[in-house]
């Protein structure tokens, strides 16, 4: 069974209890009282009817006119209304006078027992029909009044001389209670129906406030604040409504502004559910975790572990499909950073065919233009227009209509400098709209550190490239060197070490000038930096001369790339102001660890090569031979 939870219902209920337990107390006392009352007229009835009998009937033995009682007895219980009405005699007397008189003789038990006890004995008998109430009194001989019992009687003082059985009958009195008391019945109800009323009608405005209260109570639970209450009552009711309606009012008004301020702090308005509660909750921990994401970022070393916990973000908000794309400004390309999802087997081809990319054709990645959000400097929605950006590629068609994207550019420096690009589902383009603002938010902060970031990473690369021909630099050679060599003896191969010199560089220089000199250089640079793997490290040692360390090499394969470098070289026509040139290069080989334990002695042995290959001709390249300690040149 529900338990009641209406105030209105409960006080009713007890009113009414209380009511009922009342009329069936005062309809009980009333009853008792009544019948008491009944009885005890009664009695003073009988009592009377007796004293007057006895007296009667002694006045009648003195006037010597006892035949006469018979007919005094019926007068009497005629005119007093008696059921029944016998002079009992007692032992004594019926010994001395005999029982001749009909009556004289006792019929009832209650009778023998009164002339026995000399005691009034009364008997209550009643059924549904009647009520008969008989009283028994007797009469004892005494020498105290004025007509002396045993002058006449030949009994002893105190002996009972007889009694007086009394029947009356009440059946007219306990209809009389009866109706007396449906009377009071009938007043009871209409006084508890009136008063109910008046209660009903005084707690109506009361319970329909305790109702709106807890409507507005369940509500405020769920973050909604706009309920208020109708102020009707000047009472204590009345200052409890007013009170409520300012406590939701300065509520409603404290989470407005929170809401505000945040949208101010983090540059757009937050879409909310309507809950303001949990809604300034989720706020208030996104806030948290969004200053938590900075303060981590800003003591990570390097752009790429921003990144990486930028995918956790993305993750965490259920964001399995994307991209992280790098923008070079300068050299106007793409670069994919990072990129997650599912696409077609083709797409997937394509991908491992083309730097990574994932979502978007690789057009983007040597022409930074074509990508829309770059170009623009806006957010792409795929939403706003259908194809909005004719790149988002996607062979399988049908898997195209169903994927919808948003590309965020963030900004470095005051240009786009990357591109965070959400693949979704368009069944979950509304999920993707309710986590977009946060995602922002993380970019939002996250955009000064990686300002940051990356310019101390150019700072760092200018310091470590030559600016002229893009190569690294020696201290670039300084830092890695170590490494190099650890990776090499931890994977048990060999770092090849070519020291390249380019012949007669300085006549260039003296007959064509030194911005000729200065594009052979960058020219040699490139075509030698084209030539290895993008595992292998190119640099410009000093002047003219170019050292390349080979990575995870086998033995003999340096002098092989050694003679495809030089071969090239000598094959390259290189156009300056005024007609083209052609020019050689001369290479010394090493390997470390097969020359020696140090690196710096191998790279002292590849120069020392260096050195035999331009003293024997230039355009050679000769292999040092440390068993030997000889240098062999291979033509």
């Amino acid at each position: 069974m529900r338990p009641i939870r209406s105030i209105k219902t409960k006080l009713l209920i007890r009113i009414v209890i209380s009511f009922v337990i009342m009329s069936i107390v005062v309809q009980g006392i009333v009853f008792v009282s009544f019948r008491a009352l009944s009885l005890g007229t009664a009695e003073e009835k009988a009592l009377a009817i007796a004293e007057l009998i006895r007296d009667t009937i002694t006045s009648f033995m003195v006037l010597g006119v006892y035949d006469k009682r018979d007919v005094f007895i019926e007068r009497i219980k005629y005119a007093r209304g008696l059921k029944e009405l016998r002079v009992i005699r007692g032992k004594g007397v019926s010994k001395q006078f005999g029982n001749s008189k009909e009556g004289s003789h006792t019929a009832t038990l209650i009778e023998e027992k009164v002339l026995e006890t000399g005691t009034v004995k009364s008997e209550l008998s009643e059924d549904s029909s009647a009520v008969q109430y008989r009283l028994v009194i007797p009469y004892k001989a005494t020498t105290e009044e004025q007509v002396k019992c045993m002058n006449c009687h030949n009994v002893k003082e105190g002996e009972v001389l007889g009694a007086v059985s009394i029947v009356m009958d009440l059946t007219k009195q306990r209809k009389e209670g009866a109706a007396t008391m449906s009377y009071m019945m009938a007043a009871s109800l209409i006084f508890s129906f009136c008063t109910l009323y008046i209660i009903y009608v005084f707690f109506k405005p009361y319970t329909a406030l305790f109702k709106k209260l807890r409507s507005g109570f369940e509500k405020a639970q769920d973050g909604d604040f706009t309920e208020r209450l109708a102020v009707r009552l000047i009472d204590e009711a009345g200052d409890v409504a007013s009170g409520f309606n300012t406590m939701v009012e300065n509520l409603s008004q404290a989470l407005s502004l929170i809401s505000h301020k945040v949208s101010l702090l983090i540059g757009y308005q937050v879409a909310g559910s309507g809950n303001a509660l949990k809604d300034t909750s989720k706020t208030v921990d996104m806030l948290i975790n969004i200053y938590n994401f900075k303060r981590t970022i800003e003591k990570d070393k390097k752009k790429s572990d921003i990144f990486t916990r930028l995918e956790q973000i993305l993750n965490t908000f259920g964001i399995n499909e994307y991209s992280v794309y790098e923008v070079n400004q300068r050299n106007n390309i793409i670069t994919t950073i990072s990129a997650c999802g599912d696409v077609s087997q083709s797409d997937r081809d394509n991908t491992k065919e083309h730097s990574n990319v994932l979502w978007c054709d690789n057009v983007i990645v040597g022409n930074a233009q074509e990508c829309r959000a770059n170009r623009t400097g806006n957010m792409v929605d795929s939403r706003d227009f259908p194809v909005i950006c004719p790149h988002f590629r996607t062979e399988d068609k049908v898997l195209k209509s169903q994927k919808g994207h948003f590309c965020i550019p963030l900004y470095i420096g005051g240009q786009v400098g990357d591109v965070l690009q959400i693949v979704y589902n368009n069944d979950r383009v509304d999920e993707v709209i309710g986590v977009l603002p946060y995602i922002k938010s993380y970019l939002l902060e996250g955009e000064p550190v990686l300002e940051a970031k990356t310019f101390m990473e150019l700072l760092k690369e200018q310091s470590l490239v030559d600016q002229l021909t893009g190569l690294y630099n020696r201290r670039y050679l300084d830092e890695i060197s170590t490494n190099l060599c650890l990776q090499a003896v931890r994977r048990n191969t060999l770092l090849g070490i070519l020291m390249i010199d380019i012949d007669f560089f300085k006549k260039v220089n003296d007959t064509y000038g030194h911005d000729a000199g200065d594009k052979v250089l960058k020219s040699i640079a490139m075509l030698i930096k084209t030539t290895v793997r993008n595992t292998d490290v190119v640099i410009r040692y000093g002047g003219e001369e170019i050292i390349v360390l080979l990575t995870d090499v086998v033995s003999g394969k340096s002098l092989e790339l050694a003679e495809k470098i030089r071969q090239k070289v000598e094959d390259e026509s290189i156009e300056i102001s005024g007609g083209v040139l052609k020019k050689t290069v001369s290479i010394g080989v090493s390997e470390y660890p097969t020359y020696g334990i140090k690196f710096w002695q191998c790279v002292k042995y590849a120069d020392a090569a260096l050195y035999k290959a331009k003293e024997s001709g230039r355009n050679k390249v000769v292999m040092y031979e440390h068993q030997t300690q000889s240098l062999k040149a291979d033509m």
